[in-house]
């Protein structure tokens, strides 16, 4: 079982726009993601692939997926954004009870068992977004609540930049970040210990943390960025800064391309060892390659590219552990430095850096940087 029966993640703490752009996805395509919050899974599927596997280890994690799908499916956008908990209702209750049968029997009970939070609305109660907004946004928000709503004013990056240089970036907020990127805090407060598990020790978190604040603060504007709002406010602030797959331009798509997705509750190794030669087109694998060790994840991409079909696209990403292709040398996977570069920059989901790679056919074609 995991640990307390609950989620670790229930919204997005990443910017799937990049997966979108980095996978080239086409109609034909099998696309296989990593679950997490579902929020990815879902987002891809503005592409509308011929199928969209997700698969997460914690079945937890696909019960939500299965919730988000089930709503999107019955209910129009608005009613969706109350009964996840981004707008208010106070029906959330009979709302679940129409979506219900669409549920796994699994998913039926661990929603019954957890009704509370349906009421409460579930978007920001994982173990990850309780941490950040008990920890993080709280003393991060508490004071700087001025500064943030004028940063939240700004119209133009140039705006945002001036005054982030000027109003922001002092020694009171780099201690802050220091003091909250500790590893003890991290570890008694979140009780995740993925966070770190495959952390080089002398790889400095706040001086990361603060290089990657900084560029996003003077390249993306505040206002549309969904994980930057909520790790401050605690909970989403306007139509413009939400996750992907909730963005009003994106959510029909969405909803009609539902049936694509099957849902996959195993280990990703065991099922990619289970797949014949090239049975996936593309592969999203957010940042997977940070909590398991090297060796597994080198046999993970192995598997990867022999169930890769010619000319097949794989994107995940790195947090704190920084894994590249290169440092795992998988022959014929060829890393597209040009996509790398312009999402490391693009990304709104700040703290992450990418590995993108496209298949390469010739048996001499080795991974290079």
């Amino acid at each position: 079982m995991y640990q307390n029966d609950w989620l670790l993640y229930t919204t997005s703490d990443e910017d799937s726009d990049s997966e979108i752009r980095a996978l080239d996805i086409q109609n034909e395509d099998v696309v296989l993601s990593v679950t997490g919050s579902g929020c990815r899974s879902l987002a891809l599927l503005i592409k509308e692939p011929s199928k969209l596997i997700s698969i997460d280890a914690n079945p937890y994690q696909n019960f939500l997926l299965e919730l988000k799908m089930a709503a999107i499916k019955h209910f129009e956008r608005e009613d969706c954004l109350a009964f996840f908990g981004i707008t208010e209702s106070e029906n959330r209750r009979e709302m679940f009870q129409q979506v219900k049968e669409d549920l796994s029997e699994q998913a039926q009970t661990f929603w019954l068992r957890h009704i509370e939070k349906i009421e409460k609305g579930f978007i920001y109660l994982g173990k990850h977004e309780m941490f950040y907004k008990k920890y993080m946004g709280s003393f991060l928000f508490r004071f700087r609540r001025k500064q943030f709503k004028e940063l939240l004013a700004c119209e133009t990056i140039e705006q945002q930049r001036d005054y982030f240089d000027k109003n922001w970036n002092n020694f009171l907020w780099k201690r802050a970040v220091k003091l909250l990127s500790q590893r003890v805090f991290f570890e008694k407060f979140l009780g995740d210990p993925s966070y770190f598990n495959q952390v080089k020790k002398d790889f400095s978190i706040g001086d990361y943390l603060l290089s990657r604040f900084e560029h996003t603060f003077k390249h993306h504007l505040v206002q549309e960025n969904h994980f930057l709002t909520f790790l401050f406010c605690g909970h989403y602030i306007n139509d413009k800064g939400l996750p992907v797959y909730l963005l009003k331009e994106n959510y029909d798509i969405i909803k009609r391309n539902l049936h694509r997705v099957e849902i996959v509750t195993d280990r990703i190794d065991p099922y990619l060892a289970s797949l014949p030669e090239r049975a996936i087109d593309k592969y999203s694998l957010s940042d997977i390659s940070g909590w398991i060790p090297l060796e597994e994840f080198r046999f993970i991409l192995e598997d990867v590219k022999r169930t890769m079909s010619e000319n097949g696209r794989l994107c995940y990403r790195n947090f704190l552990a920084k894994r590249t292709l290169s440092e795992v040398g998988i022959v014929g996977l060829q890393q597209d430095n040009a996509m790398m570069a312009e999402l490391d920059a693009t990304d709104r989901a700040f703290a992450f850096s990418f590995e993108v790679a496209q298949k390469e056919e010739t048996n001499e074609s080795v991974l290079r940087s």
